[in-house]
C-alpha cells in the first residue's frame, strides 16, 4: 500500500476515535492528582493501566518502596508514589519506542471560571488543570498506537507507554526511578517520546538546565527592642540579594543563545528569586533567613556553575563581615539537555509532522526541565525528543484548556512516526 493510502487510512481511524479521546481525556483530567503532594497516584495509574489493558498491554505498576520516598519525593507527605508501565509487544523484540507522560499536576489554586476538576468541554476545548499539561499527552500516545490498530495494521516493533509521577517536583520519583531501575535503558530501549506539552506543530530536542537551590543566612535572635545585641539573618539575606540584583543579574541576561529556546524571551540565563522565610515573632530579631532561587541555565551552562555564582557573593560578602554565615542547599538541579536533529526518531517525526498539517514542523527547545533530562543523561539514550498536544503557554494557567484538535493532531503524528520507526503491516482479516 502507498504511503498516501496509508495516511489517509490512519488519518479517518483517528478521527474516528474522537469520542474516545474525548472521554478518557475528561476521565483522566477528572481525578485529581496536585503534586505536591501527590495526590490519587494510585487511582490514576489505574485509569491508564485499565486503558492500556483493554488495548492489548501487558501492564505492570512501579511503585517506589517506602523507604526512598523521603530521598525521591520529600515534598510528598509520604504519600505513594506509583508508574504505570504498559508494553505491547509486536512480531520484533527491537526496536522498542517508549512514550511516556506524567499525570501529576500543580495545584489548582483559585481564580478559574470553571471548575478545574469537572473535565468540562466547551467549543473543541477540554477544560480542567492538567488537561494541557500533561494529560492530554498520555491520552494521545496511547490513542496514537490505538489509532493504528483501527487503521487496519500492526506494528513490527515493540510499543511502551508509562504514566509517571512528580515530573512536577523534578520527577525523581517517577521517570527518574524507571531509568534508575532499568525499565528505560539504552541497549533496551531504542526511542523515547516525552508527551509534554510543547505544541503539536513542534518537536522539541532539548531544554534549559534548572538549578533550585536553597540558601540560608545564619544570626542570632534577640528581643526585638535590643536588636544590637543580636545577628539579624534577615540582614544578611538583605546583603545578598542585593549583589544578586546588581551584579549577578545582569551578568545573566548577556548570556544568551541562538538555539529556538520557546518563548524567545527565555534564550538567556535566568534567574528569580521565589520564596523567602525568616522570623517568628515581630519582637524577635530572626537567626535564620532562608531563601529558595530558581535559576535557569542555557546551553554551555552547568548547574556546579550557576550554585558557584552564587557561593562566590557569599564568600565576597563573608570576608567583608565575620557575622555573615550561610549555607546552601540543592533543591532540584538538572544540566541543559539537548540532541541531535538528525537521528531516525527526529526525522521520523518531521516527516510525519510533515504529513499531517502539511508544513515540517519547527524545532524547540523547552525553557523550563523535564523528564528527558533522565532518559538522555543518566539513560545515556540519545534518540529521545519530547511532543505532545497542547499550547506551552497554557500550562500552569487558570482555565487551562487543550484543543481537542490538538490531540487528534498529535495522535496522527505520532501513529504515522510509530509507523516509521518500528515498521508495520496490513492487518488480514480475521487478526486482531
Amino acid at each position: 500500500m502507498d504511503r498516501e493510502n496509508v495516511i489517509e487510512k490512519l488519518e479517518k481511524a483517528a478521527t474516528s476515535l474522537t469520542e474516545e479521546i474525548v472521554a478518557f481525556g475528561r476521565d483522566i483530567v477528572r481525578i485529581e492528582t496536585e503534586n505536591p503532594p501527590g495526590n490519587n497516584y494510585r487511582a490514576c495509574a489505574e485509569l491508564v493501566g485499565d486503558k492500556l489493558r483493554e488495548f492489548g498491554y501487558q501492564v505492570e505498576y512501579v511503585a517506589v518502596p517506602s523507604e526512598r520516598l523521603p530521598e525521591l519525593a520529600p515534598h510528598g507527605q509520604g504519600l505513594e508514589r506509583v508508574s504505570v508501565l504498559g508494553r505491547l509487544p509486536g512480531e520484533k523484540a527491537r526496536p522498542v519506542l517508549h512514550f511516556s507522560g506524567h499525570m501529576d499536576v500543580v495545584p489548582a489554586g483559585d481564580g478559574w471560571t470553571v471548575p478545574p476538576y469537572e473535565g468540562i468541554v466547551r467549543d473543541g476545548r477540554l477544560y480542567g488543570r492538567g488537561a494541557c499539561d500533561q494529560k492530554s499527552g498520555i491520552v494521545a500516545q496511547i490513542f496514537a498506537v490505538e489509532a493504528v490498530k483501527r487503521a487496519g495494521f500492526r506494528l513490527l516493533g515493540t510499543v511502551e507507554s508509562s504514566a509517571t509521577p512528580d515530573e512536577e517536583t523534578g520527577g525523581f520519583a517517577g521517570v527518574g526511578y524507571l531509568v534508575e531501575q532499568g525499565y528505560i535503558a539504552a541497549g533496551k530501549t531504542d526511542y523515547v517520546v516525552i508527551t509534554e506539552c510543547l505544541d503539536a506543530d513542534r518537536v522539541c530536542i532539548g531544554h534549559r538546565g534548572a538549578a533550585w537551590m536553597g540558601i540560608a543566612t545564619k544570626g542570632k535572635k534577640s528581643h526585638g527592642s535590643m536588636p544590637d545585641l543580636g545577628i539579624n539573618a534577615l540582614d544578611k539575606m538583605i546583603k545578598l540579594l542585593h549583589l544578586v540584583n546588581e551584579e549577578l543579574k545582569p551578568r545573566l541576561k548577556l548570556r544568551t543563545t541562538d538555539l529556538p529556546v520557546a518563548p524567545e524571551a527565555c534564550r538567556k540565563s535566568t534567574l528569580a528569586v521565589t520564596v523567602i522565610n525568616a522570623g517568628t515573632k515581630v519582637n524577635t530579631v530572626p537567626d535564620r533567613c532562608t531563601a529558595e532561587i530558581d535559576r535557569r541555565l542555557v546551553p554551555g551552562e552547568t548547574v556546579e556553575g550557576a550554585i558557584e555564582e552564587i557561593r562566590e557573593l557569599c564568600r565576597r560578602l563573608q570576608a567583608e563581615d565575620p557575622d555573615f554565615q550561610y549555607e546552601i542547599h540543592r533543591i532540584m538541579c538538572a544540566d541543559p539537555s539537548l540532541v541531535p536533529t538528525d537521528t531516525p526518531l527526529v526525522k521520523a517525526f518531521l516527516a510525519s509532522g510533515e504529513a499531517v498539517l502539511g508544513r515540517v514542523p519547527e524545532f524547540v527547545i523547552s525553557p523550563g526541565s523535564d523528564d528527558q533530562k533522565f532518559v538522555v543523561q543518566q539513560a545515556g539514550i540519545e534518540q529521545c525528543i519530547i511532543y505532545g498536544p497542547g499550547a506551552l503557554n497554557l500550562a500552569h494557567q487558570n482555565d487551562e484548556y487543550v484543543a481537542i484538535a490538538d490531540i487528534l493532531t498529535a495522535v496522527k503524528v505520532m501513529a504515522l512516526a510509530a509507523m516509521e520507526l518500528l515498521g508495520y503491516e496490513e492487518l488480514k482479516r480475521g487478526d486482531t
